[in-house]
């Protein structure tokens, strides 16, 4: 059913004429990193990106994600991107499905809440903006839930949780989205340190939980010891200031309930997470008469997150500025890692309603209930009063939405909640939400309630045909409830949907095919050649495409890293100036309409290219002060060979930005004017650069003794699970002992 959903809300997949179901520039990004790799995708140095750069040191590279293989192998079709966001969205809606179960064993309420997951602001938002890694990543999160709240929860330590904690935990950090990895962490760590605290963890969970974590950790080590090392020697395109975003307690509950941004720091994408209001009152409800080993740690997790979402609007912003997390901006997308547990215990809090209401079971709450609501609106309060000096006017939707979530909690505090009052209140919430909505989303027309409509019809048939034993006539209170949730469901997917269209880069009419075409058609000795734009390259991304679908190095393309310090664009040696670049391109015309270019060699469509006339060659060597190029023999990614006749002395260079694991002839490699060179200590023929950075084995072999565990978790599987089993049984002498007191 997922599937089906999913191909109604975007039909253009399956169109002859497709574009990108998401926004085509970070999409693109996406597409050429991977483009830039299609020959090596193994490579651990990225000869063809951006002047040389550390690939397997990336945060945000995807090389040890699953879909990297099959996307390289597939890079004639740039549009199967579509079909891995869909395959991501279809994945998240059944681990939703699976985390729900933990609450609930109503198939029905599992399934409209995976698909309010599938269908909220924080998945579809990610797909309009093209931020595919965010959508991978938000997939993964709710198995990793799923698997500690089973061993937290319910006790079952087994093999198989276990690994799907370590693989889900270590899958997050691999979709280049390592700031989810943190944050869902981050929320995890509230629950376990609660456990912890109130004696609530057995040395059965927690030992599983210890391998659980050990073994994820060592899996990512692959990639985390690099990056770790990398961390110094990279810049980034952006300054980065993890205190100059955030927002206020009643900007990240309109953020779920209207789907407003927490912000105007950044994009509507990177903090809407409309869900809308009916999800966040039954979450109300489950917090209130639900379980307290869930609900208060639940309720710390909330806290630690609208604190964190404040960014540097709290009196407890110095958190952004600790070490390590003072390179995470954006602090609204904390909101997206939070949102799995929030829909966990909407279904729950539905559960406790419909279950309250069929047996007559009052909503009059006991003296412990009530004090733990004043206990949460002292904290909220609190809360409030950190962000008081920062406080800005607000809007009127963000003020309604903390308005309807104080008038609920103050109705059941004051024990007005009666099934009568209650469906009152969320039908005229449900109103008031909608309103709101439609208000906001100037994108709803009639094209996106058609889809809406029909999502939500299909998600209504599906529940009366494979559920109609489970729902009962007498239940009056779920068809009511579950009414108004679909409402709800309808109007927000509306306003998520709004947002979606179609864009296509219209590669097959670049004006950079014409360049590559005429520069293709002259004469080089080079292995490599090397293109400078003048351009923007956020704005020229089809210019890198077709470079480096033809093999061409572009010198600038947009990303966010880049290594310091990059080599120059000129280098003087001797009497002679030598350009790094074999062309230089200014496609910055097609910004001002301007020549831009003081030489010219050639036009194309009257976009200048000038073609130096001393360039330095992708390997050379430097003696008394004279370029000599060489003969290359070998040259990829992570291995040169060339051939000549070498001097003692001669200075031998690649032309490529320098960084810590090269190595000529079996040496450490030195840097000369940033680029990597090696001093010949005797006569030769032969030189080989290697790529063979330390960092990368030790990693290597962190992660193969992390696959090694999940092996003998997998083998060992009864041992293990007895083992643990064995740690909560209690001996007999303890029991004998505790029989005869009792006597």
């Amino acid at each position: 059913m997922p599937l089906v959903l999913l191909l109604v809300a975007f039909p253009s997949v399956v169109s002859p004429n497709q574009g990108f179901i998401s926004s085509k520039y970070d999409t693109l990004l996406g597409v050429n990193t991977e483009l830039s790799l299609a020959k090596d995708p193994f490579a651990l140095w990225n000869s063809n990106w951006i002047q040389g750069i550390p690939e397997y040191a990336l945060a945000l590279s995807q090389e040890f994600y699953p879909t990297f293989i099959p996307s390289i192998l597939e890079v004639q079709d740039i549009y199967i991107t579509n079909w891995f966001t869909l395959i991501h969205l279809f994945v998240a809606y059944l681990f939703f499905f699976l985390l729900a179960g933990l609450v609930t064993r109503k198939p029905e309420t599992r399934m409209i809440f995976s698909t309010v997951y599938l269908f909220s602001g924080i998945l579809l938002s990610r797909v309009d903006a093209g931020h595919l890694s965010i959508i991978y990543a938000l997939t993964w999160i709710p198995l990793m839930y799923y698997a500690f709240f089973k061993m937290t929860w319910e006790n079952d330590t087994s093999a198989v949780n276990i690994i799907l904690f370590s693989v889900s935990f270590a899958l997050i950090f691999f979709t280049g989205a390592v700031y989810y990895l943190f944050y869902s962490c981050g929320i995890l760590g509230i629950f376990f340190l609660y456990y912890l605290i109130r004696k609530k963890l057995s040395n059965r969970k927690f030992i599983a939980l210890f391998i659980a974590a050990v073994t994820g950790t060592l899996l990512l080590c692959v990639e985390l010891i690099p990056i770790l090392d990398a961390m110094n020697a990279l810049g980034r395109i952006d300054v980065i200031n993890p205190v100059g975003d955030g927002g206020f307690l009643e900007n990240n509950l309109a953020s779920y309930i209207i789907g407003t941004p927490i912000d105007h720091a950044f994009s509507t994408y990177e903090s809407m997470a409309l869900i809308g209001i009916i999800p966040v009152l039954l979450l109300i409800i489950a917090l209130v008469y639900g379980r307290e080993d869930w609900t208060i740690p639940a309720f710390f997790a909330f806290l630690f997150v609208f604190v964190w979402a404040d960014g540097g609007n709290s009196l407890l912003s110095f958190i952004h500025l600790l070490p390590a997390l003072s390179n995470f901006r954006v602090a609204g997308r904390m909101l997206g890692a939070l949102l799995p547990i929030i829909l966990l215990f909407s279904a729950y809090g539905l559960d406790i309603l419909v279950n309250r209401i069929k047996s007559g079971e009052l909503f009059v709450l006991s003296p412990g209930q009530k004090k733990n609501i004043l206990y949460g609106v002292i904290a909220l309060v609190l809360l409030k009063f950190l962000e008081l000096p920062y406080q800005t006017a607000g809007t009127a939707d963000t003020w309604i939405s903390l308005a309807l979530v104080a008038a609920f909690v103050a109705m059941l505090y004051f024990n007005y909640a009666t099934p009568k009052n209650l469906a009152f209140f969320f039908t005229a919430a449900l109103l008031i939400d909608a309103v709101l909505i439609f208000q906001n989303f100037a994108g709803i027309n009639i094209s996106t309630g058609i889809q809406t409509v029909a999502i939500v019809g299909i998600v209504c048939a599906a529940l009366l045909f494979f559920n109609r034993d489970r729902i009962h006539r007498p239940v009056k209170s779920y068809p009511l409830f579950c009414g108004l949730l679909l409402v709800g469901l309808c109007i927000t997917t509306m306003g998520n949907l709004s947002y979606q269209s179609v864009s296509n880069p219209n590669l097959e009419n670049s004006s950079a095919i014409p360049i590559v075409e005429k520069i293709q058609s002259l004469n080089t000795s080079e292995s490599q050649i090397w293109v400078l734009e003048t351009g923007w390259p956020f704005q020229h991304q089809d210019f890198t495409y077709w470079f480096l679908k033809n093999g061409i190095h572009p010198v600038r393309a947009y990303y966010p890293n880049y290594l310091m310090p990059l080599p120059g664009d000129v280098y003087t040696i001797g009497n002679v100036t030598y350009y790094t670049a074999d062309y230089i391109v200014d496609d910055q015309y097609l910004e001002n309409g301007n020549q831009n270019l003081e030489n010219v060699s050639f036009k194309v469509n009257n976009i200048s290219v000038y073609q130096p006339d001393h360039v330095l060659p992708n390997v050379f060597l430097v003696r008394d002060t004279q370029v000599i190029p060489v003969k290359i023999d070998t040259f990829s990614p992570d291995v040169v060979r060339v051939s000549g006749n070498f001097q003692a002395g001669d200075a031998v260079v690649l032309k490529t930005t320098y960084y810590p694991g090269w190595k000529v002839n079996g040496q450490d490699a030195s840097h000369a004017g940033n680029l990597v060179a090696g001093v010949m200590t005797s006569d030769t023929s032969d030189v080989t650069f290697t790529f063979d950075p330390t960092d990368a084995k030790i990693g290597g072999a962190l992660a193969i003794i992390g696959v090694v565990a999940i092996l003998v978790l997998l083998i060992r599987r009864r041992q293990i699970e007895q083992y643990l089993a064995s740690m909560d049984a209690v001996p007999k002498e303890r029991v004998e002992g505790s029989k005869k007191k009792k006597r």
